[in-house]
């Protein structure tokens, strides 16, 4: 009996569940939100991080492991940690560019999965500025009516290797 019920509930889920689409060129509304954050984002770059808060969910669930390093939950850690990494980096004319690998949308639910390249970036005390690239992943969730970022994981975008490429022998 235990079996069977189990089995029905599996196949009703594998039927059931919500299936995620690929963001199309009608999703207007999230695309346009995207435009948006990567205004964010770019502003982010110059030491300002007004707008980035704006964009962002300010819940319990907010969650971020940054680019350098570590990471925070709810909006009494993530917050600052947003105004912190903000101030590392000096007003250098710096450019954004986001190449998207992937942008799903379902329901209340958004997500993006990308390459973020930062160019003539000067972080802390760096004279010159530099070049950088970051692999990103972002979930958005929509609050009151407004997208706002629910999750970001970003790390320097490294090449390929093997793992036995690192391994000592």
């Amino acid at each position: 009996m235990k079996k069977s019920l189990l089995f029905v509930l599996l196949v009703s889920a594998l039927c059931f569940r919500p299936q995620l689409l690929p963001a199309s060129p009608g999703d207007s509304e999230f695309k346009a939100f995207l435009r948006q954050w990567e205004e964010a984002q770019s502003r982010f770059l110059t030491g300002d991080s007004t707008l980035w808060k704006q964009n962002a969910s300010q819940g319990e669930d907010a969650t971020i492991l940054g680019s350098f390093g570590g990471f925070e939950k709810g909006w009494a850690e993530v917050g600052p940690r947003y105004g912190w990494a903000s101030s590392q980096y000096r007003d250098s004319g710096a450019k954004l560019k986001v190449e998207y690998i992937s942008t799903t949308v379902s329901g209340d639910l958004g997500f993006t999965v990308a390459i973020e390249r930062q160019d003539e970036v000067r972080i802390g005390g760096q004279r010159t500025p530099t070049q950088r690239a970051l692999r990103v992943t972002q979930i958005f969730r929509k609050e009151e009516g407004a997208w706002k970022l629910l999750h970001r994981h970003a790390d320097p975008l490294t090449e390929k290797k093997s793992p036995s490429a690192g391994a000592e022998k």
